[in-house]
Protein backbone atom coordinates (compact mmCIF):
# COMPACT_ATOMS: atom_id res chain seq x y z
CA UNK A 1 0.00 0.00 0.00
CA UNK A 2 2.80 2.42 0.87
CA UNK A 3 4.51 1.62 -2.42
CA UNK A 4 1.24 2.29 -4.28
CA UNK A 5 0.84 5.64 -2.50
CA UNK A 6 4.44 6.54 -3.27
CA UNK A 7 4.13 5.70 -6.97
CA UNK A 8 0.79 7.54 -7.14
CA UNK A 9 2.35 10.64 -5.60
CA UNK A 10 5.24 10.46 -8.06
CA UNK A 11 2.81 10.02 -10.96
CA UNK A 12 0.76 13.06 -9.98
CA UNK A 13 3.91 15.12 -9.47
CA UNK A 14 5.15 14.25 -12.96
CA UNK A 15 1.71 14.88 -14.43
CA UNK A 16 1.59 18.23 -12.72
CA UNK A 17 4.97 19.18 -14.13
CA UNK A 18 3.61 18.45 -17.61
CA UNK A 19 0.00 19.63 -17.31
CA UNK A 20 0.59 22.87 -15.39
CA UNK A 21 2.99 24.39 -17.97
CA UNK A 22 0.66 23.21 -20.72
CA UNK A 23 -2.24 25.06 -19.07
CA UNK A 24 -0.22 28.13 -18.12
CA UNK A 25 1.60 28.74 -21.42
CA UNK A 26 0.02 29.77 -24.73
CA UNK A 27 1.09 29.82 -28.35
CA UNK A 28 -0.35 33.31 -28.92
CA UNK A 29 0.00 36.50 -26.86
CA UNK A 30 -3.09 37.85 -25.11
CA UNK A 31 -1.71 41.35 -25.59
CA UNK A 32 0.11 42.23 -28.79
CA UNK A 33 3.24 44.36 -28.50
CA UNK A 34 2.34 48.05 -28.68
CA UNK A 35 2.82 49.97 -31.87
CA UNK A 36 5.99 52.01 -32.15
CA UNK A 37 6.06 54.57 -29.36
CA UNK A 38 5.11 57.85 -31.01
CA UNK A 39 6.45 61.31 -30.26
CA UNK A 40 3.01 62.35 -29.03
CA UNK A 41 3.02 59.44 -26.55
CA UNK A 42 6.45 60.39 -25.24
CA UNK A 43 5.45 64.06 -25.00
CA UNK A 44 2.38 63.06 -22.98
CA UNK A 45 4.44 60.90 -20.60
CA UNK A 46 6.90 63.74 -20.10
CA UNK A 47 4.11 66.22 -19.37
CA UNK A 48 2.59 63.77 -16.87
CA UNK A 49 5.89 63.43 -15.04
CA UNK A 50 6.39 67.19 -15.09
CA UNK A 51 2.92 67.81 -13.60
CA UNK A 52 3.61 65.35 -10.81
CA UNK A 53 7.34 65.98 -10.37
CA UNK A 54 7.86 65.15 -6.67
CA UNK A 55 10.41 67.93 -6.34
CA UNK A 56 7.58 70.42 -6.96
CA UNK A 57 5.10 68.83 -4.55
CA UNK A 58 4.28 70.26 -1.13
CA UNK A 59 5.63 67.76 1.43
CA UNK A 60 3.19 65.77 3.57
CA UNK A 61 0.11 66.96 1.65
CA UNK A 62 -2.14 64.41 -0.07
CA UNK A 63 -1.95 64.73 -3.86
CA UNK A 64 -3.99 62.87 -6.50
CA UNK A 65 -3.18 61.48 -9.94
CA UNK A 66 -6.19 60.80 -12.16
CA UNK A 67 -5.75 58.76 -15.32
CA UNK A 68 -8.32 57.67 -17.86
CA UNK A 69 -8.15 54.11 -19.15
CA UNK A 70 -6.52 55.23 -22.40
CA UNK A 71 -3.98 57.34 -20.49
CA UNK A 72 -3.17 54.45 -18.15
CA UNK A 73 -2.55 52.18 -21.12
CA UNK A 74 -0.29 54.78 -22.73
CA UNK A 75 1.72 54.83 -19.50
CA UNK A 76 1.83 51.03 -19.45
CA UNK A 77 3.04 51.04 -23.05
CA UNK A 78 5.86 53.35 -21.95
CA UNK A 79 6.80 50.74 -19.32
CA UNK A 80 6.77 48.09 -22.05
CA UNK A 81 9.11 50.23 -24.16
CA UNK A 82 11.54 50.47 -21.26
CA UNK A 83 11.37 46.93 -19.91
CA UNK A 84 10.77 44.89 -23.08
CA UNK A 85 7.63 43.23 -21.76
CA UNK A 86 5.70 41.85 -24.72
CA UNK A 87 2.46 43.67 -23.89
CA UNK A 88 0.36 44.98 -21.01
CA UNK A 89 -3.10 46.57 -20.78
CA UNK A 90 -5.71 47.60 -18.22
CA UNK A 91 -9.50 47.72 -18.33
CA UNK A 92 -11.14 49.92 -15.71
CA UNK A 93 -14.65 49.49 -14.29
CA UNK A 94 -16.17 50.78 -11.04
CA UNK A 95 -14.18 49.29 -8.19
CA UNK A 96 -12.20 46.95 -10.40
CA UNK A 97 -9.17 46.94 -12.72
CA UNK A 98 -8.52 44.00 -15.03
CA UNK A 99 -4.81 43.83 -15.81
CA UNK A 100 -3.52 41.61 -18.62
CA UNK A 101 0.16 41.11 -19.36
CA UNK A 102 2.05 38.92 -21.81
CA UNK A 103 5.62 37.77 -21.28
CA UNK A 104 7.66 35.93 -23.90
CA UNK A 105 9.26 32.79 -22.46
CA UNK A 106 12.32 30.80 -23.60
CA UNK A 107 11.71 28.07 -26.21
CA UNK A 108 9.91 25.05 -24.74
CA UNK A 109 7.39 22.36 -25.82
CA UNK A 110 4.40 24.00 -24.10
CA UNK A 111 4.06 27.53 -25.52
CA UNK A 112 5.80 30.77 -26.42
CA UNK A 113 3.94 33.13 -24.07
CA UNK A 114 2.85 33.42 -20.48
CA UNK A 115 -0.42 35.38 -20.39
CA UNK A 116 -1.45 36.70 -16.98
CA UNK A 117 -4.83 38.22 -16.19
CA UNK A 118 -5.64 39.64 -12.76
CA UNK A 119 -8.82 41.26 -11.44
CA UNK A 120 -7.75 43.83 -8.85
CA UNK A 121 -10.37 45.49 -6.63
CA UNK A 122 -9.95 48.75 -4.74
CA UNK A 123 -10.49 48.40 -1.01
CA UNK A 124 -9.97 50.87 1.84
CA UNK A 125 -6.25 51.47 2.19
CA UNK A 126 -5.16 49.50 -0.86
CA UNK A 127 -6.15 46.86 -3.39
CA UNK A 128 -7.12 43.19 -3.33
CA UNK A 129 -6.57 40.54 -6.01
CA UNK A 130 -9.96 38.95 -6.70
CA UNK A 131 -8.80 36.46 -9.31
CA UNK A 132 -5.68 35.47 -11.22
CA UNK A 133 -5.30 33.41 -14.35
CA UNK A 134 -2.05 32.08 -15.82
CA UNK A 135 -2.94 31.18 -19.40
CA UNK A 136 -5.81 28.68 -19.05
CA UNK A 137 -4.95 27.94 -15.43
CA UNK A 138 -7.18 29.77 -12.92
CA UNK A 139 -5.84 30.39 -9.45
CA UNK A 140 -8.19 31.04 -6.51
CA UNK A 141 -8.40 34.72 -5.70
CA UNK A 142 -7.88 34.01 -2.00
CA UNK A 143 -4.66 32.16 -2.77
CA UNK A 144 -3.37 34.87 -5.14
CA UNK A 145 -4.27 37.70 -2.77
CA UNK A 146 -2.78 35.86 0.19
CA UNK A 147 0.47 35.33 -1.69
CA UNK A 148 0.52 39.01 -2.67
CA UNK A 149 0.00 40.10 0.94
CA UNK A 150 2.75 37.78 2.17
CA UNK A 151 5.06 39.21 -0.48
CA UNK A 152 4.04 42.74 0.58
CA UNK A 153 4.88 42.04 4.22
CA UNK A 154 8.21 40.51 3.22
CA UNK A 155 9.07 43.45 0.96
CA UNK A 156 8.29 45.92 3.75
CA UNK A 157 11.53 44.78 5.36
CA UNK A 158 13.17 47.00 2.77
CA UNK A 159 13.16 50.62 3.97
CA UNK A 160 12.59 52.12 0.51
CA UNK A 161 9.69 49.81 -0.31
CA UNK A 162 8.08 50.50 3.06
CA UNK A 163 8.42 54.27 2.63
CA UNK A 164 7.01 54.14 -0.89
CA UNK A 165 4.10 51.91 0.17
CA UNK A 166 3.28 54.25 3.05
CA UNK A 167 3.26 57.23 0.66
CA UNK A 168 0.26 55.83 -1.24
CA UNK A 169 -2.93 56.20 0.72
CA UNK A 170 -5.72 55.11 -1.62
CA UNK A 171 -6.45 53.72 -5.09
CA UNK A 172 -9.90 54.07 -6.67
CA UNK A 173 -11.13 52.51 -9.90
CA UNK A 174 -14.09 53.95 -11.77
CA UNK A 175 -15.53 53.58 -15.26
CA UNK A 176 -12.52 54.18 -17.55
CA UNK A 177 -10.63 56.04 -14.80
CA UNK A 178 -8.18 55.39 -11.98
CA UNK A 179 -7.26 57.76 -9.13
CA UNK A 180 -4.17 57.39 -6.97
CA UNK A 181 -3.84 59.41 -3.76
CA UNK A 182 -0.36 59.82 -2.31
CA UNK A 183 1.51 61.83 0.30
CA UNK A 184 5.02 62.80 -0.82
CA UNK A 185 8.07 62.98 1.44
CA UNK A 186 11.15 64.85 0.10
CA UNK A 187 13.69 62.19 1.09
CA UNK A 188 11.77 59.50 -0.79
CA UNK A 189 13.07 60.60 -4.21
CA UNK A 190 16.70 59.88 -3.30
CA UNK A 191 15.67 56.57 -1.69
CA UNK A 192 13.90 55.51 -4.90
CA UNK A 193 16.84 56.55 -7.07
CA UNK A 194 19.27 54.52 -4.99
CA UNK A 195 16.99 51.49 -4.82
CA UNK A 196 16.39 51.63 -8.58
CA UNK A 197 20.13 51.60 -9.19
CA UNK A 198 20.55 48.71 -6.76
CA UNK A 199 17.84 46.66 -8.51
CA UNK A 200 18.60 47.56 -12.13
CA UNK A 201 22.40 47.60 -12.09
CA UNK A 202 24.13 44.29 -11.40
CA UNK A 203 26.84 44.34 -8.69
CA UNK A 204 29.62 43.76 -11.25
CA UNK A 205 28.29 46.64 -13.37
CA UNK A 206 28.16 48.88 -10.32
CA UNK A 207 31.80 48.10 -9.56
CA UNK A 208 32.72 48.78 -13.19
CA UNK A 209 30.91 52.14 -13.20
CA UNK A 210 32.50 53.18 -9.93
CA UNK A 211 35.93 52.42 -11.39
CA UNK A 212 35.20 54.66 -14.39
CA UNK A 213 33.73 57.35 -12.14
CA UNK A 214 36.95 57.35 -10.11
CA UNK A 215 39.03 57.55 -13.28
CA UNK A 216 36.88 60.42 -14.60
CA UNK A 217 37.29 62.27 -11.32
CA UNK A 218 41.07 61.87 -11.56
CA UNK A 219 41.09 63.23 -15.12
CA UNK A 220 38.95 66.24 -14.21
CA UNK A 221 41.11 67.24 -11.24
CA UNK A 222 43.77 68.45 -13.67
CA UNK A 223 41.56 71.36 -14.72
CA UNK A 224 40.55 74.50 -12.80
CA UNK A 225 37.03 74.61 -11.40
CA UNK A 226 34.54 76.07 -13.88
CA UNK A 227 36.74 75.67 -16.95
CA UNK A 228 35.21 74.44 -20.24
CA UNK A 229 37.27 71.86 -22.14
CA UNK A 230 36.68 69.79 -25.30
CA UNK A 231 34.95 66.46 -24.74
CA UNK A 232 37.76 64.67 -26.57
CA UNK A 233 40.28 65.72 -23.88
CA UNK A 234 38.38 63.62 -21.36
CA UNK A 235 36.88 60.89 -23.56
CA UNK A 236 40.20 59.83 -25.08
CA UNK A 237 42.01 59.04 -21.80
CA UNK A 238 38.82 57.56 -20.33
CA UNK A 239 38.56 55.07 -23.19
CA UNK A 240 42.32 54.62 -23.01
CA UNK A 241 41.71 53.46 -19.45
CA UNK A 242 39.08 51.04 -20.82
CA UNK A 243 41.75 49.48 -23.02
CA UNK A 244 43.85 48.59 -19.99
CA UNK A 245 41.04 46.43 -18.61
CA UNK A 246 40.86 42.81 -19.68
CA UNK A 247 37.10 42.69 -20.08
CA UNK A 248 34.32 42.70 -22.62
CA UNK A 249 34.78 45.83 -24.75
CA UNK A 250 31.04 46.41 -25.14
CA UNK A 251 30.50 46.34 -21.37
CA UNK A 252 33.45 48.63 -20.75
CA UNK A 253 32.18 51.08 -23.39
CA UNK A 254 28.70 50.98 -21.85
CA UNK A 255 30.10 51.81 -18.43
CA UNK A 256 32.31 54.63 -19.72
CA UNK A 257 29.49 56.30 -21.68
CA UNK A 258 27.05 55.91 -18.77
CA UNK A 259 29.53 57.54 -16.37
CA UNK A 260 30.12 60.45 -18.77
CA UNK A 261 26.37 60.96 -19.20
CA UNK A 262 25.77 60.86 -15.45
CA UNK A 263 28.47 63.49 -14.96
CA UNK A 264 27.00 65.78 -17.63
CA UNK A 265 23.55 65.29 -16.08
CA UNK A 266 24.80 66.40 -12.67
CA UNK A 267 24.49 62.96 -11.06
CA UNK A 268 27.21 61.65 -8.76
CA UNK A 269 27.47 57.89 -9.35
CA UNK A 270 29.45 57.33 -6.13
CA UNK A 271 26.67 59.07 -4.18
CA UNK A 272 24.05 57.06 -6.09
CA UNK A 273 25.67 53.63 -5.80
CA UNK A 274 27.41 53.68 -2.44
CA UNK A 275 26.65 56.94 -0.63
CA UNK A 276 24.13 57.84 2.07
CA UNK A 277 23.85 61.60 1.50
CA UNK A 278 20.47 63.30 1.17
CA UNK A 279 21.02 64.01 -2.54
CA UNK A 280 22.81 62.32 -5.44
CA UNK A 281 23.11 65.60 -7.38
CA UNK A 282 26.42 67.32 -8.00
CA UNK A 283 27.03 70.21 -10.37
CA UNK A 284 29.86 69.43 -12.84
CA UNK A 285 32.96 71.29 -11.67
CA UNK A 286 34.53 71.15 -15.15
CA UNK A 287 32.32 71.76 -18.20
CA UNK A 288 32.60 69.69 -21.38
CA UNK A 289 31.93 70.92 -24.90
CA UNK A 290 31.67 69.39 -28.38
CA UNK A 291 32.76 71.64 -31.24
CA UNK A 292 32.72 74.52 -28.80
CA UNK A 293 29.17 73.91 -27.58
CA UNK A 294 28.27 72.48 -24.16
CA UNK A 295 24.75 71.60 -25.32
CA UNK A 296 26.21 69.50 -28.16
CA UNK A 297 28.27 67.48 -25.66
CA UNK A 298 25.20 66.85 -23.51
CA UNK A 299 22.99 65.79 -26.44
CA UNK A 300 25.73 63.57 -27.87
CA UNK A 301 26.80 61.76 -24.71
CA UNK A 302 23.38 61.39 -23.09
CA UNK A 303 21.87 59.98 -26.30
CA UNK A 304 24.79 57.53 -26.51
CA UNK A 305 24.21 56.47 -22.89
CA UNK A 306 20.48 55.94 -23.42
CA UNK A 307 21.31 53.85 -26.49
CA UNK A 308 23.92 51.62 -24.82
CA UNK A 309 21.44 50.93 -22.04
CA UNK A 310 18.84 49.60 -24.46
CA UNK A 311 16.98 52.56 -25.91
CA UNK A 312 18.22 53.80 -29.30
CA UNK A 313 14.68 54.40 -30.55
CA UNK A 314 13.86 56.13 -27.27
CA UNK A 315 16.98 58.28 -27.53
CA UNK A 316 16.00 59.57 -30.98
CA UNK A 317 12.42 60.19 -29.81
CA UNK A 318 13.55 62.09 -26.71
CA UNK A 319 15.82 64.28 -28.82
CA UNK A 320 13.04 65.10 -31.27
CA UNK A 321 10.56 65.87 -28.51
CA UNK A 322 13.07 68.24 -26.91
CA UNK A 323 13.48 70.15 -30.18
CA UNK A 324 9.72 70.36 -30.74
CA UNK A 325 9.28 71.73 -27.22
CA UNK A 326 12.03 74.29 -27.86
CA UNK A 327 10.33 75.36 -31.09
CA UNK A 328 7.06 75.95 -29.24
CA UNK A 329 8.23 77.64 -26.08
CA UNK A 330 12.02 77.37 -25.71
CA UNK A 331 15.09 78.39 -27.64
CA UNK A 332 13.68 77.19 -30.97
CA UNK A 333 13.96 74.03 -33.08
CA UNK A 334 17.62 73.17 -33.74
CA UNK A 335 18.73 70.62 -36.29
CA UNK A 336 22.17 70.98 -34.70
CA UNK A 337 20.96 69.43 -31.44
CA UNK A 338 18.98 66.81 -33.33
CA UNK A 339 22.12 65.87 -35.28
CA UNK A 340 24.12 65.58 -32.04
CA UNK A 341 21.43 63.23 -30.70
CA UNK A 342 21.62 61.07 -33.81
CA UNK A 343 25.42 61.05 -33.61
CA UNK A 344 25.16 59.84 -30.01
CA UNK A 345 22.76 57.07 -31.01
CA UNK A 346 25.17 55.95 -33.74
CA UNK A 347 28.07 55.94 -31.27
CA UNK A 348 26.07 53.97 -28.70
CA UNK A 349 24.99 51.34 -31.22
CA UNK A 350 28.52 50.82 -32.55
CA UNK A 351 30.21 50.99 -29.14
CA UNK A 352 28.21 48.00 -27.89
CA UNK A 353 27.86 46.11 -31.17
CA UNK A 354 30.23 43.98 -33.20
CA UNK A 355 32.54 46.98 -33.66
CA UNK A 356 32.91 47.58 -29.89
CA UNK A 357 36.68 46.97 -29.79
CA UNK A 358 37.28 49.16 -32.85
CA UNK A 359 35.13 51.97 -31.42
CA UNK A 360 37.00 51.80 -28.13
CA UNK A 361 40.32 52.15 -29.96
CA UNK A 362 39.10 55.09 -32.05
CA UNK A 363 37.72 56.90 -29.03
CA UNK A 364 40.98 56.34 -27.17
CA UNK A 365 42.86 57.76 -30.17
CA UNK A 366 40.61 60.85 -30.49
CA UNK A 367 42.67 64.02 -30.65
CA UNK A 368 39.90 66.51 -31.38
CA UNK A 369 36.12 66.73 -31.29
CA UNK A 370 36.05 66.06 -35.03
CA UNK A 371 37.31 62.55 -34.25
CA UNK A 372 34.20 62.00 -32.13
CA UNK A 373 31.40 63.51 -34.21
CA UNK A 374 30.91 65.64 -37.35
CA UNK A 375 30.64 69.39 -36.91
CA UNK A 376 26.97 70.23 -37.48
CA UNK A 377 27.15 73.93 -36.61
CA UNK A 378 26.20 74.84 -40.19
CA UNK A 379 22.69 73.40 -39.76
CA UNK A 380 19.64 75.59 -39.06
CA UNK A 381 18.95 76.17 -35.38
CA UNK A 382 17.00 78.28 -32.87
CA UNK A 383 13.93 78.40 -35.17
CA UNK A 384 10.60 79.43 -33.60
CA UNK A 385 7.67 77.23 -34.56
CA UNK A 386 6.45 79.58 -37.30
CA UNK A 387 9.85 79.74 -38.98
CA UNK A 388 10.32 75.97 -38.70
CA UNK A 389 6.91 75.36 -40.30
CA UNK A 390 7.65 77.83 -43.09
CA UNK A 391 11.06 76.41 -43.96
CA UNK A 392 10.63 72.70 -43.29
CA UNK A 393 6.95 72.03 -42.70
CA UNK A 394 5.79 69.60 -40.01
CA UNK A 395 8.06 66.86 -38.68
CA UNK A 396 8.17 64.07 -41.24
CA UNK A 397 7.46 66.29 -44.26
CA UNK A 398 9.64 65.84 -47.41
CA UNK A 399 11.66 69.01 -46.68
CA UNK A 400 12.25 67.93 -43.09
CA UNK A 401 13.14 64.39 -44.13
CA UNK A 402 15.58 65.63 -46.75
CA UNK A 403 17.62 67.40 -44.08
CA UNK A 404 17.51 64.34 -41.81
CA UNK A 405 18.90 62.30 -44.71
CA UNK A 406 21.73 64.84 -45.11
CA UNK A 407 22.55 64.47 -41.42
CA UNK A 408 22.55 60.68 -41.63
CA UNK A 409 24.73 60.76 -44.74
CA UNK A 410 27.34 62.85 -42.93
CA UNK A 411 27.21 60.51 -39.97
CA UNK A 412 27.70 57.51 -42.25
CA UNK A 413 30.95 59.03 -43.55
CA UNK A 414 32.38 59.57 -40.07
CA UNK A 415 35.08 57.15 -38.83
CA UNK A 416 32.97 56.15 -35.83
CA UNK A 417 30.32 54.85 -38.22
CA UNK A 418 32.67 52.25 -39.65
Amino acid sequence: MKRFIGWSFLFFMLAGLIVLPWLALDDAPAIEPPAEFRRTDLAWVRSLFQRHDPRRQTPDVIQSIRLGEEELNRLLNYAVELRRVNGIAAELTPGLATLTATLAVPPNPFGRYLNLTADVADVPGGVRIQSLRLGSLPLPGVLADGAARLAHRWLRRDETYASLADAFSQVNFDENQATLDYRWHPELLTQIERKSAELLIAPEDQARMLAYAEQLDTLLKRYPHGRTIPLSEIAAPLFGFAQTIDGDEAEENRAALTVLAAYLSGISLPKLLEGDSASIRRAPRVLLSLHGRRDFAEHFVISAAITVNGGSRLANAIGLIKEEEDANKGSGFSFTDLAANRAGVMLGENATGEAAARMQQRLADARSDSDMAPDFRDLPEFMPQAEFDRRFGPVGSPRYQKLIERIDARLAEHPLAR
